[in-house]
């Protein structure tokens, strides 16, 4: 993002000002209307009516992402997808490309550098996110395993506290805790 005169922009194409950089908040309007605008592209170049693909989609949210009124989830950009017989990736590939004035090839192929320049082109993915440990819960765990220590080797929890200038609300928390 570039700052403009009174707000950012989000240059769509380079690194320079152009006819398809925009101000921040119209990118997700103008990615909404290309994504409707590709749906129902798709719909009826497949010669599908709105009903023949809402089967787990009610006819009544096509309608409003085609008129970009509303915008899709993962899920339901899966299941257009799905009823329209075309990989989801092409859904939202397609989306991105009208909305940047680009076509789907030049979309596909930034998109291929990206993925190769951090080495996830060919790798293996995660299919589930990682339990991460904040450092907040680090210290956390380590502040209890400490007065659990000290429990075991018979302090009380007012000896604790002193021991570990621990207030004796937070040591009578943890000292329950196994």
């Amino acid at each position: 993002m570039r700052k403009g005169h009174k707000y950012q922009y989000i240059d769509l194409c380079s690194s320079r000002q152009t006819r398809h950089t925009v101000p921040f908040w119209d990118f997700e309007m103008a990615l909404r209307e290309s994504f409707g605008a590709v749906l129902q592209l798709l719909r009826t170049r497949k010669g599908l009516t709105q009903g023949d693909i809402s089967k787990t989609v009610a006819q009544s949210h096509i309608s409003q992402l085609e008129s970009a009124k509303t915008s899709p989830t993962v899920e339901v950009s899966g299941e257009l997808a799905s009823a329209l017989n075309v990989q989801p990736i092409s859904l939202l590939v397609l989306a991105l490309a009208s909305c940047e004035g680009k076509t789907a090839r030049e979309t596909l192929m930034e998109s291929l550098s990206e993925l190769q320049e951090l080495g996830l082109a060919d790798a293996a993915l995660p299919s589930k996110s990682e339990t991460m440990t904040t450092p907040a819960m680090a210290e956390a765990e380590r502040k209890r395993h400490v007065v659990q220590e000290l429990k075991s080797k018979g302090l009380t929890q007012a000896q604790a506290a002193r021991e570990l200038g621990m207030a004796k609300t937070t040591l009578r928390r943890l000292w329950g805790k196994t």
